[in-house]
């Protein structure tokens, strides 16, 4: 954490304690006065600046687009890896024991839904309109990524949610409901489907459900712990980036 440049860290600090001078707190302080310069709601919390201001959705998927584009990478890595990975490598390292003799302690690959060398493809809703993959099902819902194998009869769908942190239950039950009939569509069709949601908090900070994503996707160790730095960064960032800017119309999509 106290590798954070000084202002991202006082930002994350005073956001998470909610003192930062945000119309609502400088009202409880001083008694002033103002309104959100987009929706006009009177004397809005932060929380309203950083995810609430329903007249600023297109900053707000500024900052998940980033997200999700992190994401994707670390999703991308492996699933070159998983498709580089043939079965027969997997086999030759099964470690047969004599009978009597005592077996050794040898290192095993943590267990991956990413079937080794099973052709996997991956669509991500970036740049423009993902289309779910027509011989799986027909649907107008677009996951934010599908990884599907042919060989493995296997998709895996992933919804991401940047939100304020308090409301990552809820979301996580909201967008599993919201795909449960395509899982099912897919399912009846004879694919093994499962859907992830996925989410980050606008501070940064990374929910169980991602950490619980990432883990059966086979990334775990320094990677895992090396994809939550980089995520919760890009979140964090992007949050910065929206307080910074939250009083100008125009604002440039920088986040650095």
């Amino acid at each position: 954490m106290w590798r954070i440049p000084q202002a991202r860290l006082s930002f994350l600090i005073r956001s998470t304690y909610d003192i930062l001078p945000c119309p609502r707190n400088l009202h409880l302080w001083y008694g002033s006065e103002a309104n959100c310069h987009f929706c006009g709601t009177q004397n809005p919390s932060l929380q309203h600046i950083l995810i609430g201001c329903k007249s600023t959705l297109t900053r707000y998927r500024w900052r998940h687009d980033r997200v999700l584009r992190k994401l994707a990478e670390v999703l991308e890595a492996r699933r070159l890896e998983a498709n580089k990975t043939g079965l027969s490598s997997i086999q030759s390292r099964i470690h047969f024991v004599r009978q009597g003799a005592e077996s050794q302690n040898i290192a095993r690959k943590e267990w991956s839904v990413l079937t080794p060398g099973c052709e996997w493809n991956m669509r991500v809703d970036l740049d423009h309109l993902l289309n779910f993959p027509h011989e799986i099902a027909t649907t107008v819902l677009r996951p934010d990524i599908v990884l599907w194998s042919i060989p493995a009869r296997t998709v895996i769908m992933a919804e991401l949610t940047v939100l304020w942190e308090e409301g990552m239950e809820a979301a996580f039950e909201r967008k599993k409901e919201k795909y449960s009939e395509l899982s099912a569509e897919c399912m009846e069709a004879g694919w093994k489907a499962s859907t992830f949601p996925v989410e980050i908090g606008c501070h940064g900070f990374i929910g169980k459900s991602t950490q619980q994503f990432l883990k059966v996707l086979g990334i775990t160790g320094s990677r895992q712990r090396k994809a939550f730095r980089e995520l919760a960064e890009e979140a964090e960032k992007g949050s910065v980036w929206l307080w910074l800017r939250r009083n100008d119309a125009v604002w440039g999509k920088q986040g650095s």
